[in-house]
This record gives structure tokens, C-alpha cells and sequence, in this order.
């Protein structure tokens, strides 16, 4: 990615969500149903919207299902169609892995669309072990932790 267009990037935590009518764009742009899943009621973390800009425009957006330290969802992951190819998804997934590690979570989980598993590939998501559909990267893996026995009195 051109080094003057990462300068004009923006990511951008957006505190009110993202209104409905932005995301059925992004998701009609993308190919996608415009029925976008809502997580369940009664989910145990919290939803958050996160955003890519340039030039006070908003050209890519996810959603972020965390529920930390455990692990961070990341869904709706859209980047629009100009902006595609340019480098901008790989540096608002590193955007979003710095935001989650400073979350304290320890491991990023979504589910790759047709056609994208290698581009997560080459950020490093694997499969993971436990779901045959997603894929997984650890962003702050737990560290050793060295056991020092008490001093003796």
C-alpha cells in the first residue's frame, strides 16, 4: 500500500453503531443479503462497530462481537468495492487485532466468505481447531508464566 494513502487512513470506533441504512450500502455493495444477522439477545459480550476511513470518508466497516479476554468475533467485515485490491483491508485488520490485544483479548474468530479464506490467509488466520468453518489468530497469546516457589522463612 502506497505509504500516502496509509497516512490518510483512519480507523475510527464508532460509538453509536452503524446506522441501517450505511450498512444495508456496504452489505449490497459487497454481494450480501441485506438481512444482516443481529447477534442474540442474550449474548454474553458486546457488540462493538469499528470503521476504516480516508478523507472523512467512510470506506470500510466490521463488526466486533468481544467477549474478552477470550476471544473477539469479527463480522460484517466490508470494505468497499474502489478500495478493494489497494491494501486497505490488511491494514484495517491489523488495525482491528491492535484494538482487540488492547482490549486485553487474546484471539480473533470469524467466518471467511466465498473467495476470501486466502486473504485472512495471508494475515495469518488459520482454521480453527474446535469449529470447522472459522477461522482463528491469536493476537495476544498467553503467556508462560514462570513458577517461583516462595522463600523459605
Amino acid at each position: 500500500m502506497p505509504a500516502d494513502l496509509t497516512a490518510d487512513l483512519h480507523f475510527v470506533p464508532l460509538q453509536a453503531g452503524i446506522p441501517s441504512k450505511r450498512l444495508r450500502a456496504f452489505r449490497r455493495e459487497a454481494g450480501w443479503p441485506n438481512t444482516p444477522q443481529r447477534p442474540p439477545a442474550d449474548m454474553r459480550g458486546r457488540v462493538l462497530w469499528v470503521s476504516v476511513t480516508l478523507r472523512r470518508q467512510q470506506i470500510g466497516i466490521a463488526r466486533l462481537e468481544v467477549a474478552a479476554p477470550a476471544f473477539c468475533y469479527i463480522a460484517d467485515f466490508i470494505i468497499s468495492r474502489e478500495w478493494r485490491g489497494k491494501g486497505v483491508g490488511h491494514w484495517f485488520i491489523q488495525q482491528i487485532e491492535r484494538y482487540c490485544a488492547s482490549l486485553g483479548v487474546q484471539r480473533l474468530l470469524l467466518e471467511a466468505a466465498p473467495g476470501t479464506a486466502e486473504f485472512y490467509g495471508t494475515l495469518g488466520f488459520v482454521p480453527d481447531q474446535y469449529v470447522a468453518t472459522m477461522l482463528c489468530k491469536n493476537v495476544a497469546p498467553l503467556q508462560a508464566r514462570i513458577f517461583v516457589p516462595p522463600a523459605s522463612p
